[in-house]
């Protein structure tokens, strides 16, 4: 007998949003593949999901690998008849002016921020694609993806990467049963400095600060993510504050970046990125 439960892959499953979304997705009664590095984490996050009526299974492997990603996914397809919905949710942080932030740390985030989202989407596209009753792709970039502060090139570039590849992908499934949407969120509390890679102490103080004050947490960023699944919605702009700045640079990029260049160049200011 075939099994018919819904499925879902998550990967950063071990924390923050990704967490929040295995959560959601247990009390849909799924069955999840929680993707972390953090094995002792990801342990964590499945007895949530457990104790919540979802079934989970834990996968430890480097996202950044392109082949790790085809050994899972030959692994994963041995098990299940379909993948509903994949979420490529892992990454790290990072700021640096350029020709600060090392080459290598530009390596490290990129392969993890970008690179691993396209792997997932390249390895698991076509079983995507052939499911009968229809899947879906979450790609989880950032309010950095528009905004491009200052001091955060190599992070911007990443999550700019994965909106890039979000849209293109829009475009290409389009005429296929998968859907696709990309999250940019604003600042929200979690867990993702513990392993940031900072310039400096100030601009890891800005993104502490920003985190503590935002107006949203991890669990409504799932709740708006997986709403958008349901209805099928490709934007997911998460927060007042980047709703804000993704109107105001669409409408009027020119004065949107002047205006970032003139608080970045406030003496009183230069020492850190600026809110917008």
């Amino acid at each position: 007998m075939v099994d018919e439960r819904r499925t879902a892959v998550v990967t950063g499953s071990g924390s923050g949003l990704g967490r929040a979304l295995c959560l959601r997705l247990a009390r849909e009664r799924r069955r999840i593949a929680l993707v972390d590095v953090d094995e002792a984490a990801n342990r964590e996050t499945l007895r949530l999901v457990e104790a919540a009526g979802g079934e989970g299974r834990i996968e430890t492997f480097d996202v950044a690998s392109a082949a790790a990603w085809r050994t899972f996914h030959d692994r994963l397809r041995g098990d299940w008849p379909h993948v509903d919905l994949l979420v490529n949710n892992a990454g790290v942080a990072g700021s640096g002016d350029v020709g600060a932030f090392t080459l290598d740390d530009w390596h490290w985030l990129l392969a993890i921020d970008l690179h691993s989202v396209v792997y997932g989407c390249h390895t698991f596209g076509e079983w995507l694609k052939a499911n009968p009753r229809g899947a879906h792709v979450v790609n989880v970039a950032s309010f950095a993806a528009f905004a491009c502060l200052p001091g955060m090139a190599a992070y911007n570039v990443a999550k700019a990467g994965v909106l890039a590849l979000s849209e293109t992908l829009r475009i290409e499934w389009s005429r296929t049963s998968v859907g696709v949407s990309v999250v940019c969120p604003e600042f929200f509390a979690t867990n993702l400095l513990s392993a940031a890679r900072m310039g400096t102490d100030a601009q890891r103080e800005y993104a502490a600060r920003e985190m503590e004050r935002s107006r949203i947490s991890a669990d409504a960023v799932a709740a708006a993510t997986l709403q958008a699944v349901a209805r099928r919605r490709f934007y997911v702009v998460e927060g007042g504050h980047a709703r804000w700045i993704w109107r105001f640079k669409r409408w009027l990029p020119g004065p949107f970046l002047r205006m970032v260049e003139r608080r970045y160049h406030e003496p009183k200011r230069s020492a850190q990125p600026e809110r917008t």
